[in-house]
């Protein structure tokens, strides 16, 4: 059987752009968005019933680049215990992501579901647990590659035999993943989280050819601190850090938001969100945002400052955060004092 050294070739290319990165996993400049693909604990963890988050990121819109695109989505919601008198609370979620990259459009397609557990410790302290499931496929279509074969010593011929031979383009597996958070919260606009998570505990193989040698997802780890201080009447301070470490590729992204309250009418409640974001030795990141009442919308752009920047000409690529949040009316003897209920 002939090797598939073209593809071999085209995986290494990727393997260099994720090096670029500092990440081997997707990534979004929004994290804090996509609360379930950085912390399973994070399930649950915001103030009302159920929650809908969505976001889509795109990098570098030149024409003779390779494109890379991420689309991620999640819903999680509270499960009330039939008792006031119990203190925590049970959380579940489901999400999914597809990712696709490059001339094989080489993709990912997650699918999982998350459990958590959120323990008021006291008023302004809660320690949240929680892990997760999912089944992933990932698949490459050579039908857009070029190959070495194919040049006839003056031109490239697509219509020359590649010379490959690909007995599976595609590959499944599970994946487990699990996380602590921690919260201090003074008020419903002064707290402080700080989680951390463990991603591909199984360490799923991910090669395609039955000849290859394992190819082992190595786990991901990934640190969050997320602070939001309200600073007066009309203005908080939001900041957001995060750290991933997935053997020697590392990610750090710091950043934040002046959040300005410009309606606070009940019913009517408007907040405009005006931030940027750096993520360290790659990108340069302004971001704006509107939250309406239980709306938000994010907008934000990569700018590419690393040893890309040349070649995708400075530019990056914009990513969009959607997050709805489901609030239902509870007899009083429902609620809690712990303003996450």
């Amino acid at each position: 059987m002939h090797k598939p050294t073209g593809i071999l070739r085209c995986l290494g290319v990727f393997i260099l752009y994720l090096n670029s990165l500092h990440a081997q996993d997707i990534h979004h400049s929004q994290y804090y968005t996509t609360h379930l693909n950085y912390n399973a604990a994070a399930t649950g963890l915001f103030a009302g019933d159920q929650r809908l988050a969505l976001n889509y990121r795109r990098q570098w819109f030149v024409d003779d680049i390779v494109r890379y695109m991420t689309l991620s989505g999640s819903f999680d919601f509270k499960i009330y215990p039939k008792s006031w008198k119990t203190k925590g609370i049970w959380n579940v979620g489901i999400q999914f992501n597809y990712d696709q990259a490059g001339d094989s459009k080489l993709g990912l397609a997650y699918l999982g579901g998350s459990v958590a557990y959120s323990y008021p410790i006291s008023i302004n302290h809660i320690l949240s647990a929680g892990g997760g499931i999912s089944f992933a496929h990932r698949r490459f279509n050579p039908d857009e590659l070029t190959w070495d074969s194919q040049w006839n010593g003056d031109i490239f011929d697509p219509t020359l035999p590649s010379g490959e031979n690909f007995g599976k383009t595609s590959t499944n597996f599970f994946d487990a993943h699990a996380g602590l958070n921690y919260r201090w919260q003074k008020s419903k606009r002064t707290r402080i989280d700080f989680g951390i998570s463990a991603f591909h505990l199984t360490q799923p193989d991910q090669k395609f050819f039955e000849q290859s040698l394992s190819i082992k997802l190595p786990i991901r780890w990934s640190f969050q601190l997320i602070p939001s201080f309200q600073l007066t009447e009309n203005l908080d301070l939001m900041l957001h850090g995060l750290y991933q470490k997935q053997q020697a590729y590392e990610e750090t992204l710091l950043g934040g938001y002046a959040k300005l309250y410009l309606s606070q009418r009940r019913g009517q409640e408007l907040q405009l969100l005006l931030g940027i974001a750096t993520r360290l030795e790659d990108a340069l990141i302004p971001k704006i945002a509107v939250q309406y009442k239980n709306y938000y919308g994010g907008l934000s752009y990569d700018i590419t400052n690393s040893g890309f920047e040349s070649a995708v000409r400075e530019k990056g690529g914009p990513e969009f955060s959607f997050v709805y949040i489901f609030t239902k009316a509870r007899p009083f003897a429902q609620l809690k004092s712990c303003p996450i209920f």
